[in-house]
């Protein structure tokens, strides 16, 4: 029942963002033929990620008091909604309207995490949070070829109503095929008051054992999001490479990442743990970015996104799996909410700053600006400092579970 559990929850989350990844790539250019600046555009990008800082920490209080499989299939089914006013969007204001709506409803991996965190134990939890990385990976790396394939053949509102359907298709397998993870003793303990989750990030990063996870885990989004925001002018000015090149080296890329998620991780976790994982995966990240702009032709970055998936691929997973076992039970979905609050928020403020220094702070180089690379081993580095009292090995993160429910 566990297995068929995760199977279904990991074919949701592929889903919902293989509709998310379809609608993203497409953003920049609606913005622009309704008239909007490049600001504007930033603006219609950040409403997402802002509203998943707030909301995410939310659905997963939400989850604890009600139970996972309602607030999923409830998210999945507002995402699939949101997908549809925006495949019908002809100015910005609903555009804009679309995206925030569809940020607040997608605000659901915690969800996601918090039901593998019931159905597994500490000794397979890693297991289960690389699998949903994997999903991530794989749905957001084939859902621009779709939207753009959409795009250009079918119709503008083809690649929305295809997100919708996708969306639509989510809320069916979860509603239909996902029993219920949360056992009610563990709902009627989860906190009843009234204020928002966010309000209670101050209180997780005093705890040293979550504390630290959580501040390394937002450098390390903030890190990571130089790289993806800034590759595609380095590697245009560098080798004079169009979307075509990109879109195939971004491909690469996720699929790396996906596979390192999915089979390298949980073999890794078993063999050294999550503690260990996290104290050296960021700094394969920072060196892969590094050799991102110091290899002198285009076959080499072959290397680079190894190393930088190796790093991903060890860190990303560790940190849910780590928050999940050193929660308790019945406040899984905050907790697990507020690491991805905080790693919306490093989405939301780490690419205009790497804009900034793109623009202006040129470190000479043949051709192509590698301060954003730089810039992003820094953040890594000095998220493992930061984080460094989260990196201690704790009895939580392999003792069994108290009272660990069963699937209903």
């Amino acid at each position: 029942m566990r297995r068929s559990s995760l199977l279904v929850v990991f074919l949701t989350v592929f889903v919902d963002l293989l509709g998310f990844g379809i609608v993203i790539p497409l953003l920049p250019l609606y913005t622009k033929d309704y008239g909007g600046s490049e600001l504007t555009g930033g603006l219609v990008v950040g409403a997402f990620s802002a509203m998943q800082f707030l909301f995410a920490p939310f659905w997963g209080r939400l989850s604890d008091r009600l139970g996972r499989r309602p607030v999923l299939a409830t998210t999945l089914l507002g995402t699939a909604l949101s997908y549809l006013l925006f495949a019908f969007a002809r100015d910005l204001t609903v555009l804009f309207a679309a995206r925030t709506l569809a940020g607040f409803f997608g605000a659901n991996i915690p969800v996601a995490q918090a039901y593998v965190a019931d159905v597994t134990t500490p000794e397979t939890r890693a297991r289960g949070m690389g699998m949903i990385g994997m999903a991530f990976g794989l749905g957001f790396v084939l859902g621009p070829a779709f939207g753009a394939l959409l795009s250009e053949h079918v119709g503008r509102a083809a690649p929305g109503l295809a997100a919708a359907a996708l969306s639509g298709t989510a809320f069916v397998i979860a509603w239909a095929r996902l029993p219920e993870s949360l056992s009610p003793e563990l709902r009627s303990k989860a906190s009843a008051r009234r204020a928002h989750p966010i309000l209670f990030l101050s209180q997780a990063l005093r705890r040293p054992e979550l504390g630290g996870v959580l501040v390394l885990f937002f450098f390390l989004v903030a890190g990571f999001a130089n790289l993806e925001s800034m590759l595609s002018y380095f590697v245009e000015d560098r080798y004079g490479w169009g979307k075509l090149e990109v879109g195939r080296l971004f491909a690469f890329i996720g699929l790396c990442i996906a596979f390192a998620q999915g089979f390298l991780f949980r073999r890794a976790a078993a063999r050294f743990g999550e503690v260990r994982l996290l104290r050296t995966g960021p700094l394969f990240v920072a060196a892969g970015m590094q050799v991102f702009w110091l290899v002198p032709v285009w076959p080499l970055l072959l290397p680079a996104v190894a190393i930088v998936a190796l790093g991903m691929g060890m860190s990303n997973p560790s940190v849910p799996s780590l928050i999940s076992k050193r929660s308790p039970p019945h406040m899984q979905g905050q907790t697990l909410g507020l690491s991805q609050s905080l790693g919306a928020l490093a989405r939301a403020v780490a690419p205009p700053v790497a804009g900034l220094l793109y623009d202006r702070v040129r470190v000479p180089s043949e051709g192509g600006c590698v301060t954003p690379f730089l810039w992003g081993g820094v953040l890594l580095v000095v998220g493992l400092a930061l984080g460094r009292r989260g990196l201690v090995a704790t009895a939580a993160d392999a003792a069994p579970p108290a009272a660990a429910p069963s699937v209903e």
